[in-house]
């Protein structure tokens, strides 16, 4: 017992104590959750005597899974290779292995990531003769996969967006099952049905998980909800970890009402809150506490820390948005020098767009810095194609792997030779393996030839991965379809060759996870897990500043962090402004930015910038105003602002010009705007007032004039 409640508090040790009944934690930022978490399973396994295998815990990211089951592993000096510990999509995929074929699925079945559903909409929109000119097939993707859940959601859509996905959900769907591929919303979607539908199924799993666990419950949208619904059975012995005051991904459709809904539905709830921060100093969490009391309906919690207050924040702020950057960039230099290191310190902004500059300045500065947000390993080109292949080895029935690799590398195989095939294997009702072996191929004798010449080679393939071991055979595969040869004169081989051997590192490395599985199952499971980690964000290892959106920075932590662009109209953004939901998401995403600091915290803004081609003069973010001012440390106009502005005003209010234009004010009629005025301008209509700084006004209109910024007693303009 003592073993597992080690250096923890009291709070944290009553979370991992309470394991009857439905149990909410509300963990603050750095609150320790991810200890709660683990020796609550290590809890449950060593003084409880649960069996590993009727605990279930999901979280978010497979990173953040891989990270309990290490814990818990070194806590409890046992293997964690079995355990349900996993995010919500490998869950499913887990449960459907064992279950797919009451769905109409083979057990082998391939899952598609976003890359593969794109491509397939695209085929599907071609072979329809849809014109992708009107539809942009990325948008289309994002609409098909939210109608999913609910296809009469299809009525609810304008022209012409509904008479393409009345059109193209149906193929969509058709192809996929034919193909006996998932994608990830019905790993969710399908899982549920399993539950639903089939009592015994369900049964089966309510006996085996006694205890649910989920983390980071503030981010689960409606489907995931219900799912753990589904899982959880009449002991209701389920323990969630979440923080409203961090749900900053409504736009992925998080629904942040889950917290209180989760109150409303299970019997009894016990409210345990984790205020306790182990990252930051005082000052910085007064500041985020400061913050986030504005948003209201929330569970109220006071961070704290037992680090001592620590460093004023610095409110620095420039004349322009470039002198904004040369700040930060001089700071950090300035860092470096006193002992931190480059990626101690990070750089967080409300949108990818303001990257531009600071990788300008930190390039001619030599400053090294790194991007967050990179293609994942698993999306990169030559690791599509090599997965590919090797979901042939499974099935060569599948349509999609063989569209990809039929000419890569080039055989002379063109897409007009493809999509004649395809049309006639649609038409005869089989795949375009099957079509090509067919007596009736309809294709001229040379293309033919080729086509024929592939199959044979992917039946070699196949022959040959019975034989070989993974390393052998990735050689194999590159040697015999002559990928290896195409690498050679590729720009970027040399690179692309070094991510085949990850590749290789990868499935070697399968064989001592998957032990039990034959040599095709163990494919299968690695294909599986490829699918499942490409929707995830690649982080490698780089001493360099990390530059990346708020909404990134969520689960990281840093030393130094400087928040710029805090500008009204920046942050929180416009869309927001008039619009009380939005704005206390964008506080949250606020109060995320400042508690992934943990010794100090700058905000920059500039007077005036160049914002989407237009000068803009914008007043400081609201977010500040919130911040109470003995927290601060002023610097650039700030300060100066603050030493001139009491000097400056008695000495300005003798001068001739003050009086005189005290007097000619009498006579002025001027346009007394605020904020959310409605305004008319004679040549760009009706608007709104976004923000007003002294004599100059900022104001939206259509989405054909867009954001302007004009003197706002200008005859022009007219308040309505």
């Amino acid at each position: 017992m003592e073993k597992v409640l080690e250096n923890l508090n009291e709070m944290q040790q009553k979370a991992v104590l309470t394991t009857e009944g439905p149990v909410m934690a509300i963990a603050g930022a750095g609150s320790g959750k991810t200890s709660v978490l683990t020796r609550r399973i290590a809890h449950l396994i060593e003084n409880l005597g649960i069996p590993h295998e009727n605990i279930l815990a999901i979280t978010f990211t497979n990173k953040a899974a891989q990270e309990m089951k290490e814990r818990i592993g070194a806590l409890l000096k046992i293997s964690t290779r079995n355990m349900w510990i996993s995010t919500f999509h490998s869950m499913c995929a887990r449960i459907l292995r064992e279950h797919s074929e009451l769905l109409g699925y083979d057990k082998h079945f391939q899952i598609i990531d976003d890359d593969d559903t794109l491509q397939m909409i695209k085929s599907i929109m071609k072979q329809a003769n849809m014109d992708i000119k009107l539809i942009n097939p990325n948008q289309l993707k994002t609409h098909l996969l939210n109608v999913k859940q609910d296809p009469n959601l299809i009525e609810a859509y304008q022209e012409p967006l509904k008479e393409y996905l009345r059109k193209i959900y149906p193929i969509y769907q058709k192809k996929l099952k034919e193909n006996n591929l998932m994608d990830f919303e019905d790993l969710l979607l399908l899982t549920i049905e399993l539950l639903k539908n089939y009592e015994n199924v369900r049964n089966h799993f309510h006996k085996m998980f006694q205890y649910v666990l989920v983390d980071e419950f503030q981010d689960t949208n409606n489907v995931q909800y219900n799912l753990i619904k589904l899982l959880v059975n009449r002991n209701q012995n389920v323990f969630i970890v979440g923080d409203e005051d961090q749900s900053i991904y409504a736009f992925r459709g998080a629904n942040i009402q889950n917290i209180k809904n989760f109150s409303k539905d299970y019997n009894d709830v016990e409210t345990i809150l984790l205020e306790q921060n182990y990252r930051s100093t005082n000052t910085i969490l007064d500041a985020a506490n400061q913050i986030i009391k504005g948003n209201k309906n929330r569970i109220k919690k006071n961070l704290y820390s037992t680090k001592g207050d620590g460093e004023k924040i610095t409110f620095f702020k420039a004349y322009s948005g470039r002198d904004e950057v040369e700040y930060v960039a001089e700071s950090i230099r300035s860092l470096s020098q006193n002992g931190y290191g480059y990626k101690d310190i990070a750089v967080l902004y409300r949108a990818n767009s303001m990257s531009r500059l600071f990788e300008e300045v930190f390039m001619q500065k030599q400053l090294p810095y790194k991007i967050y947000g990179n293609t994942s390993f698993f999306k990169r080109k030559e690791i599509k194609d090599m997965v590919a292949y090797l979901r042939l080895i499974i099935n060569p029935h599948d349509n999609y792997a063989y569209m990809r690799v039929v000419n890569e590398p080039k055989r002379g195989i063109g897409a007009k030779t493809v999509d004649t095939l395809s049309v006639h294997a649609e038409e005869a009702g089989i795949s375009l393996y099957d079509m090509v072996n067919d007596a009736n191929n309809p294709l001229k004798p040379s293309p033919s030839k080729k086509l024929k010449a592939f199959n044979a080679l992917l039946d070699l393939l196949s022959s040959h991965f019975d034989q070989l071991d993974f390393n052998q055979f990735i050689d194999d595969l590159l040697d015999k379809t002559g990928y290896f040869e195409a690498l050679k004169s590729d720009d970027k081989g040399d690179v692309r060759y070094e991510n085949i051997l990850e590749l290789k590192t990868m499935l070697k490395e399968s064989e001592k996870t998957y032990l039990e599985a034959d040599k095709r199952e163990l494919l299968m499971y690695v294909l599986e897990d490829i699918a499942l980690k490409s929707q995830e964000e690649q982080e490698e290892d780089y001493e360099g500043v990390a530059l990346m959106t708020l909404h990134a920075a969520k689960g990281l932590e840093f030393k130094v962090v400087f928040i710029v662009g805090v500008e009204q109209g920046m942050f929180p953004l416009y869309r927001s402004l008039d619009n009380a939901k939005e704005i206390e998401e964008e506080r949250r995403l606020m109060y995320v930015g400042v508690t992934r600091a943990e010794e100090l915290l700058y905000f920059t803004n500039a007077k005036q910038r160049q914002h989407y081609g237009d000068l803009v003069m914008h007043p400081d973010s609201m977010f500040i105003k919130e911040i109470k001012p003995e927290l601060l440390k002023l610097e650039g106009l700030n300060r100066e602002r603050e030493q001139t502005s009491s000097r400056y005003t008695q000495e300005y209010r003798q001068t001739k010009t003050f009086k005189a234009k005290q007097s000619n004010l009498k006579n002025y009629k001027q346009n007394d705007l605020n904020k959310g005025d409605k305004v008319e301008h004679k040549a760009f209509g009706v608007g709104v007032v976004v923000s007003v700084v002294k004599d100059q006004c900022v104001i939206a209109f259509s989405k054909e004039h867009g954001l302007k910024t004009l003197m706002k007693d200008h005859p022009a303009i007219k308040k309505l």
